[in-house]
């Protein structure tokens, strides 16, 4: 099972860096190794991949990693992967194909009995890069799904590594409009080939020698070598003092931890606040919508829980009654700007441009000034958030983050929640999303759970 070209480890920067006005051309993934165990140069460094939501490499300051196997059919070291991964209490991410629910259904019903998130590597294993047509893009994808509530009765999640890593920058835009989240990866090697396997203990000091925070590490289940490894693999990271996550609870930092923490020490931004056990924020951003927002606040209301909208100026100016409805329910409402524009892409008079005219629409059809400021994405820099804070908003960011625009399943929400909040947090949904929103249902899930354990406030009550 060769899932992964030779040529997606070149180590070269010879491959051109993708321009946003060449939507076609072919792109295989790539990383070229850090220094001295340093996080490694990904994709030449270029920034495209961000814009579609992709996954490849995570918190420079979260000594986390996200282990993703490609898993294509069953086999004996994949069996004994699973068991250790069982035995060391770590859950990891399985990019599966068909073969594997046809012939190996037990291993697949396995990883979900076990808690690990199984994610989509297309039906067909097709280089996506030919791949010109959404509705071609949409079929590899949709009938992996369906062939797997169909033959195992389980729901994969929305996440796709695209075979060989090899894409076009419009195969990137495709799997966001259809709500999926594109990962790669910032370390692999050459394990897939069962007949030129690499020696263990190279392998092993491989692995440990390029092992660095955020890091999302491709496997391939079926090497001997990584069956043999992996447990030693595990516990020397574990030593030193890692964390495993699914990708379900990936955290790309927005803003430096040190850059945080100057901004919060100043009192411009806030993610929560340790001191309120007790309590947590729900945040909704990018609304008001027209249903949506009004289904969420009747869940929100039928446990009495307070939470925080980060409305945009342009939606409130086309939803005026929805927004008075929250306020009138009494919730919050935040400045998102006018028109979601992120911070990086504006200078600082643009950004203040954006930030005053959301308010001119809030005092205009809410009657209403905000005091609290969300940048688009969390993307701000130090400027930036001084000239919010020059305009009388707090900044806000959060501490988890659902990523429900994506379209994960509901259980993957809940997952995400219930595994990464604590007292104090501030937690990112959003209540204008393109399609089918999953997030009405994962709060119906949620909100008992919550409601138990926590007061659900508002930001500012929060932060105060």
């Amino acid at each position: 099972m060769k899932i992964i070209k030779s040529a997606a480890f070149l180590l070269s920067l010879s491959l051109l860096v993708p321009s946003a006005a060449d939507r076609g051309s072919v792109y295989n993934w790539y990383f070229k190794a850090g220094e001295d165990g340093g996080r490694p140069m990904v994709f030449g460094g270029s920034t495209m991949p961000d814009k579609y939501g992709t996954i490849y490499l995570g918190n420079p300051d979260d000594k986390v990693i996200y282990l993703t196997f490609d898993a294509g059919y069953g086999c004996e070291s994949l069996d004994n992967i699973l068991e250790t991964l069982k035995e060391e209490d770590v859950k990891a991410s399985f990019f599966i194909l068909p073969a594997l629910v046809k012939y190996a259904l037990p291993t697949v019903k396995r990883m979900e009995e076990d808690g690990h998130l199984i994610a989509n590597h297309t039906y067909s294993h097709k280089n996506l890069s030919r791949v010109t047509d959404i509705e071609e893009l949409k079929k590899e994808l949709t009938d992996l799904e369906d062939y797997c509530r169909a033959e195992a009765g389980i729901e994969i999640a929305k996440f796709v590594r695209p075979p060989e890593g090899a894409f076009t920058e419009q195969t990137l835009a495709f799997c966001r409009e259809l709500g999926y989240t594109p990962v790669f990866w910032s370390f692999a090697y050459a394990d897939w080939d069962e007949r030129k396997q690499p020696d263990p203990e190279s392998a092993k000091q491989k692995i440990l020698k390029n092992a660095h925070n955020g890091e999302v590490m491709l496997l391939h289940p079926n090497s001997r070598t990584n069956a043999a490894i992996l447990g030693d693999v595990i516990k020397e990271l574990k030593n030193r003092g890692y964390s495993f996550k699914t990708l379900d609870g990936f955290d790309k930092a927005a803003m430096s931890t040190e850059l945080y923490e100057k901004l919060n020490g100043k009192g411009l931004l806030y993610s929560g606040n340790a001191e309120k056990e007790d309590c947590i924020a729900l945040t909704f951003d990018d609304g008001p919508h027209a249903k949506l927002t009004d289904e969420i606040l009747g869940i929100l209301d039928g446990y009495g829980a307070k939470a925080t909208f980060f409305m945009i100026g342009e939606n409130v100016e086309q939803n005026p009654e929805v927004a008075r409805r929250v306020l009138a329910a009494g919730h919050e409402v935040g400045n998102h700007t006018y028109s979601h524009r992120k911070a990086s892409s504006m200078s600082v008079p643009e950004l203040e441009s954006e930030i005053k005219k959301a308010e001119d629409v809030f005092l205009r059809e809410l009657n209403y000034r905000p005091k609290l400021f969300r940048p688009p994405a969390g993307d701000i820099d130090e400027a930036g958030m001084e000239a919010a804070a020059a305009l009388g908003f707090t900044g806000v960011l959060w501490r988890v983050d659902t990523r429900d625009w994506a379209h994960p399943s509901v259980q993957q929400i809940v997952n995400t929640v219930k595994r990464g909040v604590k007292g104090g947090d501030i937690v990112l949904f959003h209540d204008y999303i393109s399609g089918e929103s999953p997030t009405p249902q994962a709060l119906r899930e949620l909100l008992p759970y919550l409601t138990e354990r926590y007061k659900l406030v508002t930001v500012s009550e929060l932060i105060s």
